[in-house]
């Protein structure tokens, strides 16, 4: 009853306040009706103080939760909140009433919470209320949020908290996260990864009858989109996930309700489709190619460890080494230069497309914390040279990559590799290994060669040929220019 007539106080104090400036108004709009007449201006006022009189009585009806007790609507929102969303927040400071662009209410420095324990902080937190009822604090009804510049703290446990979000009871409203940062962090407190997130929706399709979460997301530099569906009538969720930057697409369907942890993905890799089969266990994911061949693998969660086997029929040099390639995308990224994470990868391809000769690439990736290796890698030339890397080291320095390692070439037979070339007859001398250390930059598509030796023997001329070719900004893979380099290397060796 005193919360009645508190309510009551306040309305009246307002509708005094408000009537006022009305007097004053009016007392304003005579002065003006005054000269108005003077000047022939305004010939009939009624219809405008009409719609003056509507304007302000409208104003001050949206402003009404003015006056609403502050510490009773925080309660009211949180209960709200909870019972729409599944979501426990908790006010650190008060909270504002706004009314453009429609009516809300705000507060900074909000906390979400899970078990009691939070594990993320709201930077700008916005209520939208519906404005159909504002005369009473007990008509207020919450309908779309908005969370600006939230930070996530999270482990493996708090995933929960998103899937929760998509089996929520179905409402027309909506939440959306903008600017804001995804921290994944191991059992110990370390960062694994941060996922930064641009811009993300959720909200019920009422079409289609499915929670959806709509998010743009940035993960170690690569931006990628993801488009989750649960569909609570036939307990399936649906899962699509690209990045352009990779150009990877993923789709699936998983049905929760199916004991047995075993699915299909389906993969638009490099304009290449495959289907993956997987499984998940307690803590490792097993996938492969529907037929097994293609590629296998495996990854443990804890401690994470990605080991995985890729077999192509023919792969393109454009696909490794250039600047544009996946794979260097991938390193630019610096996704692998995690300590948290451990890959063996093997990737074998029987033939180089759009280079002639080469084939039978071995291609070992080897990550151990932070470390990227490619050492023990092989590529045959023909049947003439086998062209090992014993040792390969990617390095970042100042936002260019380089490959640091030393090539072992054995010569099967040299003769043939000779007349591929068309060397001189008297530059074709008896080889059987050759040996030179070497330093690739992927930024500008560069190698830089020295240390050479064939058959364990240095020689003068061939490393002041590879000092001036270092100085110079020659292409490697043209294939002119690599012709011509190895003519003229062959040709300062004999002297």
């Amino acid at each position: 009853m005193n919360k009645i007539n508190l309510i009551s106080k306040k309305l009246k104090q307002r509708l005094v306040s408000i009537n006022i400036l009305l007097e004053r108004y009016f007392s304003k709009l005579n002065l003006f009706k005054t000269y108005s007449k003077k000047n022939n201006f305004l010939a009939n006022n009624r219809v405008f103080f009409g719609l003056s009189a509507v304007f302000i009585l409208t104003l001050s009806y949206f402003l009404l939760p003015t006056l609403y007790n502050k510490d009773i609507a925080q309660v009211e929102i949180k209960n709200q909140i909870f019972k729409k969303y599944n979501i426990d927040i908790k006010f650190n400071e008060k909270i504002r009433y706004g009314l453009i662009p429609k009516p809300h209410f705000t507060s900074k420095n909000l906390s979400i919470l899970n078990d009691e324990r939070e594990i993320g902080l709201v930077e700008n937190f916005k209520a939208f209320i519906d404005f159909g009822n504002l005369f009473s604090i007990d008509n207020l009804e919450i309908n779309d949020l908005i969370l600006n510049k939230t930070d996530f703290n999270l482990n493996k446990k708090d995933l929960f908290f998103f899937e929760k979000l998509l089996k929520m009871e179905p409402n027309e409203n909506q939440i959306i996260f903008k600017k804001s940062n995804i921290f994944f962090k191991d059992s110990n407190g370390e960062l694994l990864f941060l996922n930064k997130i641009d811009n993300s929706k959720f909200y019920f399709d009422s079409y289609n009858l499915e929670n959806v979460l709509v998010s743009k997301n940035e993960i170690f530099n690569i931006p990628y989109t993801i488009n989750l569906k649960n569909n609570k009538f036939q307990k399936n969720f649906s899962i699509k996930f690209n990045s352009k930057k990779i150009r990877l697409n993923v789709e699936s369907n998983i049905n929760y309700e199916n004991p047995s942890k075993k699915g299909e993905l389906d993969l638009l890799f490099v304009n290449n489709s495959e289907s993956l089969l997987y499984e998940i266990s307690k803590n490792s994911f097993n996938f492969s190619s529907t037929d097994n061949k293609k590629f296998n693998g495996y990854f443990d969660f804890k401690p994470f460890y990605l080991e995985a086997t890729i077999n192509y029929e023919g792969i393109s040099a454009k696909d490794i080494l250039k600047n544009d390639s996946i794979l260097v995308e991938l390193f630019k990224s610096q996704i692998f230069n995690n300590d948290n994470l451990n890959v063996n990868i093997d990737l074998n391809a029987k033939n180089i497309t759009n280079i002639d000769y080469l084939n039978n690439l071995k291609l070992k990736l080897n990550l151990d914390q932070g470390k990227i290796a490619f050492s023990k890698s092989s590529i045959m030339w023909k049947d003439d040279l086998k062209i090992n890397l014993k040792e390969g080291l990617l390095n970042y320095d100042q936002n260019e990559i380089f490959l640091i390692g030393k090539l072992i070439i054995d010569a099967n037979n040299i003769d043939n590799f000779y007349k591929s070339f068309q060397i001189k007859k008297i530059h074709r001398k008896k080889i059987n290994k050759l040996e030179l250390d070497f330093v690739y930059n992927f930024n500008k598509n560069k190698f830089n060669f020295d240390n050479v030796k064939i058959d364990s023997k240095t020689n003068d001329n061939l490393n002041q040929f590879l000092d001036d070719f270092n100085l110079t900004e020659k292409k490697f893979f043209n294939k002119i220019s690599f012709k011509n380099f190895i003519n003229n290397f062959f040709s300062n060796y004999v002297g």
